[in-house]
């Protein structure tokens, strides 16, 4: 069985290529809150208006379900939190806020089979 850390890893550095060729400006990678978890990335969107917590999830196959599957409803409620969290510590934001989740599927040697991008899933 492969590492899911290195596997979450791998499909992180996928996304982030993938939202910087489509003109998105990558502001934090693993932004972490003690209390409420953590955000994947945050990007400022390509026209500027609306700051995105992205949420990967990266699979090998899909045996086992679509990595989007993953994203719950407790999981979305974590990453209103960090929304949340992410403005108190950063008022002067002017941007709307936006949840995105980027969902990977890997080959057995950990090659892109598969990306989808889905936007504002919740807010």
């Amino acid at each position: 069985m492969k590492d899911n850390k290195r596997i979450g890893q791998v499909g992180e550095q996928i996304a982030r290529e993938y939202l910087i060729s489509n003109e998105y400006k990558i502001l934090y990678q693993n932004f972490r809150a003690k209390r409420y978890g953590e955000v994947d990335l945050i990007a400022v969107s390509p026209d500027k208006k609306t700051l995105v917590f992205v949420e990967v999830k990266t699979r090998i196959g899909t045996e086992f379900g679509r990595p989007e599957e993953a994203v719950g409803q407790g999981k979305l409620h974590e990453l209103r939190k960090m929304v949340d969290y992410y403005y108190q510590q950063y008022p002067q934001t002017r941007q709307s806020p936006q949840i995105d989740v980027v969902a990977i599927v890997l080959n057995g040697d950990e090659t892109m089979q598969s990306m989808e991008h889905f936007e504002n899933v919740t807010l």
